[in-house]
């Protein structure tokens, strides 16, 4: 069953990686990051009431709340480092190089829950290297040095922050038996409260010279994103749930948005990045036996 969940969850990633890229291209990053947090705060909040669920959400011990917490600052960085990424990377270049972060989680579940690996499996991590290589020599045909590009490096850095989040999930969700419905609706209001924090901090100090555009997407992916996270969180919460390989199939995203934003987005070398998603794709099916 959880399978499912899993899968729905991918659907909407796939979507929200989409709308994320439209929202921030060439746009300030920190409005976009607040005013999609809100979006997807509010729609969760309204529909959690619908269902008489908040009381049971909101009531979590102090303990909980510092563990979701740390959970928010995870994310917000993960986040923010994602979508300076995208402002200037390429979406067929950015998406998949977080899809791989499910190869870092197989390496931290080893070492904290003892998932460990086959040798399939460790095959499966070597082909998703390969496709980093590949994705680097398609990079270069673009003028993107993936060792100096720093926009590479926040894609980087947002993928290592999204396999901790992975992992921290199945502990606060499976060991700590926080309710989903907590762990989401102040996960969400903590979102709100770090960008809106972030933004007043750069306004103050005059650090927020990009100028701000309101597109309709940038709602739009703070819902996408709610959906996602509530699919996965519920698939995530059910007992026994490997998280390596849990996290893997979520990232099959990756080939929807990969073949739509090449199509939206109209962006160039689709062949080479077609063969280091391949890579990656088998890479992460290998990591599935």
């Amino acid at each position: 069953m959880w399978i499912f969940w899993v899968l729905a969850s991918s659907v909407f990633l796939a979507f929200y990686d989409l709308s994320k890229k439209a929202s921030v291209r060439n746009n300030a990053v920190a409005p976009v990051l607040l005013f999609s947090s809100i979006a997807g705060a509010s729609a969760y909040v309204a529909a959690l009431g619908a269902v008489g669920g908040i009381r049971s959400a909101v009531c979590v011990s102090p303990q909980d709340l510092a563990l979701i917490g740390i959970k928010c600052l995870i994310v917000s960085t993960s986040w923010l480092l994602t979508f300076c990424a995208l402002r200037t990377l390429p979406i067929t270049i950015a998406t998949p190089i977080r899809a791989s972060a499910p190869s870092l989680v197989f390496v931290l579940a080893f070492f904290l829950y003892g998932e460990i690996p086959t040798a399939v499996q460790g095959i499966g991590m070597l082909l998703v290297f390969a496709g980093y290589f590949t994705f680097s020599w398609a990079g270069r045909h673009e003028g993107i040095d993936f060792l100096r590009s720093r926009a590479v490096w926040f894609a980087v850095g947002g993928m290592c922050m999204s396999a901790l989040s992975g992992i921290w999930d199945k502990f606060i969700l499976q060991r700590c038996q926080i309710p989903v419905e907590a762990v989401q609706f102040w996960f969400q209001l903590g979102l709100v409260a770090v960008y809106a924090t972030m933004l007043c901090f750069r306004r103050i100090s005059g650090m927020a010279r990009d100028r701000f555009e309101w597109r309709w997407t940038i709602p739009v992916t703070g819902i996408l994103l709610s959906m996602a996270d509530w699919l996965y969180f519920h698939g995530l919460a059910m007992p026994e749930v490997p998280i390596s390989i849990c996290s893997l199939m979520r990232r099959f995203s990756v080939v929807i948005t990969f073949l739509l934003g090449a199509a939206l987005f109209h962006e160039r070398n689709l062949k080479r990045k077609g063969l280091a998603l391949s890579m990656i794709v088998l890479g992460v099916a290998l990591l599935c036996l």
